[in-house]
């Protein structure tokens, strides 16, 4: 299901001389390989478990998606997880250690951010995993000891704060003006998205790590209103896409084109109904209307029989098209984690302002307007923290629909309870309709879930590093479905 755009450029394929390729087309095959998994794999899988989107009633390709059925072997988890290792990571580790040696510091802070923001995912979704000894495998080192999430987290945050330390003038962007496909190989927008990658990791630590993660987050802050760092000033987002075979979005390519089908992704009443009851305008962004109208089905109603609704003649489709950007980070949540990061140090005022800000820039970003809603519904809440985390997380949430980026969303939920569950899951029932006790924008637990009425938490270990690395024995004999439901190192 990835994309083949990379398969030109995997230099994994001939691991004799991986070092004859050039550092433009490193990069390149990099952010290819890690944009296909982030949006193919983690993106599809965690717009079904946010509830942005939810299986089609007339097939069947996500059915376990909804069911929280996965397993070591799933495409989904273990795909995924050697794409990251073998492609896009291991490619990146090649272009690294190349321009570190060559001491091209520009260079070295694209690796450096690449890196820290795959190896961040990992954690997030598998917890721990190998990173200290990871790549070495030409050196034959084919079983690398497995580091624990936290150590993970510590050592990308270092490496950020490493590359981030450098004397970045004299980089030439020239030859990564094309490759580059993130910022053309502008310094200044990896200085801004490598801070807010740092943003990103202490704030998801803040619980686990308190300590740390607030003296961090104070001296960034600090020094941002010093004028002496800076944050993404524009979306982290790969758009060279093509109507073509194997060169248009990762997710279009694999969900549409090549299954030749439109008929798997539906809305989610979850996401519908909490933007209808707010009037908010990026409802008609995400999803088509249908008969005048747009509706979501309710997560789980795969299996409702075709007799008494078909999904495609009244259920929405999200927008999903050839060229559509993938987004690795948007400003929008930028700004929301400023926003976040202010609240958390008690500046009110200014969590205020990067809170309009950011949702202020998703509107803009989708092309629709905010008009009142900042001074409404969507008011920035005056009451305890809270009510201020909710607000800042929910749009978060809404943001992230946008492009499917639902695993984000998926992770912060995790983090913070934030979109909360439904109260009244038992009394929904399948299809489209809920009941009026039900709070808008809730999460309802899947009609057809697997994991005892507990929403998943994260995935299993993957399958190739339980059968082929000795040091992962430990986790060998644990249930999928058990490790689905523990939690990583930050969420305690």
């Amino acid at each position: 299901m990835l994309s083949s755009c990379t398969d030109f450029l995997d230099i994994n394929e001939n691991p004799n001389f991986p070092l004859d390729v050039t550092e433009d087309l490193l990069v390149s095959a990099a952010i290819s390989s890690v944009t296909n998994v982030h949006c193919a794999d983690y993106g599809l899988l965690g717009s079904y478990w946010s509830q942005h989107w939810a299986q089609n009633n007339t097939s069947s390709q996500y059915k376990t998606y909804e069911s929280y059925a996965l397993s070591s072997n799933s495409n989904v988890v273990d795909r995924s997880y050697r794409e990251l290792y073998e492609g896009g990571l291991s490619d990146n580790e090649i272009f690294l250690k190349k321009v570190e040696n060559a001491e091209n510091w520009g260079a070295y802070l694209m690796g450096a951010t690449i890196k820290a923001y795959g190896f961040q995912y990992l954690v997030d979704l598998y917890d721990n995993v190998p990173y200290n000894e990871a790549f070495q495998g030409l050196n034959g080192n084919l079983n690398p000891v497995i580091n624990s999430g936290k150590d993970v987290y510590d050592s990308i945050y270092s490496l950020l704060n490493r590359a981030l330390s450098k004397d970045l003038s004299g980089f030439v962007k020239e030859p990564y003006e094309k490759t580059d496909m993130l910022f053309n190989g502008e310094t200044i927008d990896w200085v801004g998205f490598a801070n807010s990658l740092k943003l990103r990791i202490l704030i998801r630590q803040y619980d686990a790590n308190t300590a740390f993660a607030s003296a961090e987050i104070s001296k960034m802050l600090a020094d941002f209103e010093a004028g002496t760092i800076s944050f993404l000033s524009k979306d982290a987002v790969v758009s060279n896409f093509e109507d073509a075979d194997s060169k248009s979005n990762p997710l279009y390519e694999s969900d549409q084109r090549q299954l030749n089908t439109t008929n798997n992704i539906r809305a989610n009443v979850t996401l519908v109904s909490y933007l209808s009851t707010n009037i908010d305008t990026r409802l008609y962004k995400l999803f088509e209307v249908v008969d005048n109208d747009i509706l979501g089905m309710v997560t789980g109603s795969y299996n409702v029989p075709s007799t008494e609704f078909e999904a495609p003649d009244i259920i929405s489709r999200p927008f999903l098209t050839p060229l559509m950007p993938v987004y690795w980070m948007t400003k929008a949540e930028s700004d929301l984690l400023i926003a976040e990061a202010y609240l958390r140090e008690g500046n009110d005022a200014k969590a205020k302002e990067f809170y309009e800000l950011g949702v202020t820039e998703s509107f803009n970003r989708m092309g629709a307007s905010v008009g009142s809603l900042l001074t409404g519904v969507y008011a920035y809440p005056a009451g305890v923290f809270d009510d201020k985390l909710e607000a800042i997380i929910m749009q978060k949430w809404v943001d992230a629909a946008d492009g499917g980026r639902g695993m984000e969303a998926h992770i912060e939920r995790m983090r913070t309870g934030y979109p909360k569950e439904s109260e009244v899951s038992d009394e929904v029932e399948e299809g489209y309709e809920v009941p009026a006790s039900y709070v808008p924008g809730t999460l309802i637990y899947s009609k057809r879930g697997t994991t005892g009425g507990v929403f998943p938490i994260r995935l299993p270990y993957a399958d190739s590093e339980l059968n082929f690395n000795s040091n992962a024995a430990e986790y060998k004999d644990l249930a999928d479905a058990d490790v689905m439901l523990s939690k990583v190192w930050w969420n305690k």
